[in-house]
């Protein structure tokens, strides 16, 4: 009896980390063509495919919904920085992790990602979910430059500093793009050469 459970329990966990996946993908996707004020929750249950009242166990609020697929890309940015098997030092990875992202946001056009970046600076619930993911960001970075400088983590060191003018370089740019116009994805490479040409100096060899 108890082997059958412990089969069940895995089961179990796997459809709830599916229908918290379809979830947050169904609400990233209608706040970003019709916009956060414009979804409401049952239209997102729907396109989830499951009962709203099942979203309200997954997620408490709209505000925590429109910050979860920031989580899930912060989840895949530090599985892959993490790999040990991936080539090429943090600024290499960051670039092409930036290019990778701008792009693929900015697909449907310039004024889409605007509005929608808008929105989200427009609403303080949700700024201060970014914020905290904005920060594991940081830390994440700071423990891989650390690797790659030879150096601890711990402290304002090199690896914080330099962290930090990654993550500040990039909201930075985002704040431009959202009242100019500019080219989101060249700008925000300018900003990783910069802040790689100050500290490459520091750079190891990768074990």
């Amino acid at each position: 009896m108890s082997a059958s459970r412990n089969i069940k329990y895995p089961l179990r966990t796997k459809r709830k980390a599916e229908t918290h996946r379809k979830i947050a993908e169904a609400a990233q996707g209608l706040f970003f063509s019709k916009g956060y004020e414009a979804t409401t929750l049952d239209e997102v249950a729907d396109v989830a495919g499951v009962h709203v009242q099942t979203l309200y166990r997954h997620f408490s609020t709209k505000q925590e919904l429109a910050s979860s697929g920031d989580q899930r890309w912060f989840d895949h940015f530090k599985a892959r920085l993490t790999d040990p098997n991936r080539s090429g030092n943090t600024f290499d990875f960051w670039r092409r992790w930036i290019g990778k992202s701008f792009r693929y946001l900015t697909q449907d056009g310039d004024e889409r990602y605007r509005q929608y970046i808008r929105t989200r600076h427009a609403n303080p619930p949700i700024l201060g979910y970014l914020s905290t993911i904005r920060a594991d960001y940081e830390d994440v970075l700071c423990q891989s430059l650390a690797r790659d400088f030879g150096m601890p983590a711990d402290g304002v060191g090199e690896p914080r500093l330099a962290a930090g003018m990654l993550i500040a370089g990039s909201s930075y740019v985002m704040r431009r793009y959202e009242v100019e116009d500019i080219d989101i994805v060249t700008e925000a490479i300018l900003v990783i050469d910069q802040v790689e040409a100050l500290f490459s100096h520091l750079l190891v060899e990768r074990q």
